[in-house]
């Protein structure tokens, strides 16, 4: 047999920083009873999954209102059975239901969060529980677009968010001349966004639901950018300033250890040791993953010498300050072949842009995890075992993230046909 519903009681404000007003969420037989309660209290005595104030010694107050809304519970499976089990409408339930709590006077309609407004409270819950700084960034930043997107195109709410709006916010995105990774992410917060708030009861529409919300992506891809051994060694050697020696060194640490950047960069003496063999190795949790990796540091013979040098604690510098001078130190190395860039932008079908660049220009912090997987490949050591030190979860995608396949199958083919003259 079906089990009775329940009734849900929820925060207007969850993330207020005073009082918010408590409201009652009961659902039957397709229907939904939205209800003050008329009880007000402030976030920090909830329990958000129980439903029900936080029990504290010395205040009553909050006992009185638990005990409050246990009774309002009872009073709304009492209403459920008493009309032979959900035969009655919303506003005789609603009702019935003030009958039985003793509420005499009218029954406040709730103010429901715009849409808008709701991305603003998710935004300060995401910070105040702590969220990391890089994934807070992401949302900080989709909003912001999403918030340009209604600037231009004229508010909207959420009986607004369906696919019309979809391609809406598509062709501006566009016309933004937005990258399709982007993209594609503005699209997929908007509809997050969407779908944590109808989970709290603030919108019914659904119409945003459904596969193909983001732009598929097409096969086009380029020259994925890696520096190979003799291009490292040519870059530890050279003779730099003082500030690009520190951005070539934390460069290079980067590729001899093939983390991330929010790994690498925060590297300090604890995260190294030497084995009962007296082999040195780097020892770290992901930030990104949280997964444990263990990386040798005698893999490329300038990077112990560059760690010594800093008494094992990478030197503070922001990626932003990477991405810009990696390229011009690349540049003074003679890294300057022409590669194909492909870039894929947002529009209702993706858009394909391709140009041949000097290699330089291509050079940045991913880089360097990409050139140390591709180089400890090409010198015979198994996917299986550099995925764990890359953090990679299959075979599969690091052949992908290397990108050697397409050109390990020439190489064979041209081999193949050297071998036959």
């Amino acid at each position: 047999m079906a089990k009775l519903p329940k009734a849900k009681f929820n925060l207007k404000a969850p993330n207020a920083k005073q009082e918010t007003l408590i409201f009652l969420v009961f659902r039957y037989r397709g229907k939904r009873v939205l209800y003050s309660t008329g009880f007000s209290i402030h976030p920090k005595d909830w329990d958000f999954k129980s439903q029900r104030p936080i029990e504290q010694e010395g205040r009553p107050d909050l006992w009185t209102i638990r005990r409050l809304l246990n009774d309002l519970s009872a009073y709304c499976t009492q209403i459920y059975i008493d009309s032979d089990y959900g035969v009655i409408t919303v506003p005789a339930f609603k009702e019935k239901l003030g009958q039985l709590s003793g509420k005499l006077e009218p029954e406040q309609p709730l103010e429901i969060p715009t849409l808008f407004e709701f991305i603003e409270m998710e935004l300060e819950a995401m910070e105040l529980a702590k969220m990391k700084a890089n994934s807070y960034k992401v949302y900080k930043l989709h909003a912001e677009k999403l918030r340009q997107f209604a600037k231009h195109r004229g508010q909207f709410n959420y009986e607004d968010v369906d696919w019309n709006l979809r391609l809406e916010l598509i062709d501006w995105l566009s016309r933004e001349k937005v990258q399709l990774t982007y993209g594609n992410k503005t699209l997929s917060l908007l509809r997050q966004f969407m779908e944590r708030a109808r989970r709290k009861d603030y919108h019914s529409n659904v119409k945003y639901q459904g596969t193909g919300w983001q732009v598929a992506q097409k096969k086009a891809t380029g020259h994925k950018v890696t520096l190979n051994p003799d291009e490292l060694q040519t870059l530890a050697d050279l003779e730099l300033t003082p500030f690009l020696t520190k951005v070539r060194d934390v460069f290079l640490i980067g590729v001899g250890t093939g983390q991330r950047f929010s790994d690498y960069s925060r590297l300090k003496e604890e995260n190294f040791y030497r084995t009962i063999d007296n082999v040195p190795i780097l020892s770290l949790i992901s930030q990104k993953t949280e997964t444990p990796a263990k990386i040798p540091l005698n893999i490329f013979p300038w990077l112990l010498p560059i760690l010594e040098k800093y008494e094992f604690q990478v030197p503070k510098l922001s990626m932003q300050k990477l991405n810009e001078n990696i390229k011009l130190i690349c540049k003074e190395a003679g890294i300057d072949q022409k590669i194909l860039k492909v870039e894929q932008y947002m529009d209702r079908k993706a858009r394909v842009e391709k140009q041949y660049i000097p290699k330089y220009e291509a050079i940045a912090s991913h880089t360097c995890r990409r050139s140390f997987a591709t180089n400890l490949y090409r010198m015979g050591y198994q996917l299986g075992q550099i995925m764990p030190m890359t953090g990679h979860s299959t075979e599969s995608q690091l052949r992908a993230y290397i990108g050697i396949d397409a050109e390990e199958n020439a190489v064979e083919i041209a081999k193949s046909i050297q071998s036959r003259t």
